[in-house]
């Protein structure tokens, strides 16, 4: 039986750009030790629907400051 929960597949969305890729994203550590705000781990696996890892996947996360607010110029 598979119990692995499936999403409907999706292509690149309107708002995915490669020039959006921050190098500084590619570290371990996107925050400083005075960085406000409580910190979370985000953990997870891409699979394709019989369970195999996708090699090549992509995840998006954005992420807000302890005000709500992106690192982009509209906010």
């Amino acid at each position: 039986m598979n119990t692995h929960l499936l999403t409907s597949s999706q292509t690149v969305g309107p708002f995915f750009a490669p020039t959006l890729l921050r190098e500084d994203a590619r570290r371990n550590m996107l925050t400083l030790p005075e960085t406000v705000g409580e910190r979370i781990r985000i953990e997870g696996r891409v699979l394709d629907g019989d369970g195999v890892p996708v090699p090549d996947a992509l995840v998006e996360i954005w992420q807000a400051n302890a005000y709500g607010r992106y690192n982009h110029p509209a906010d």
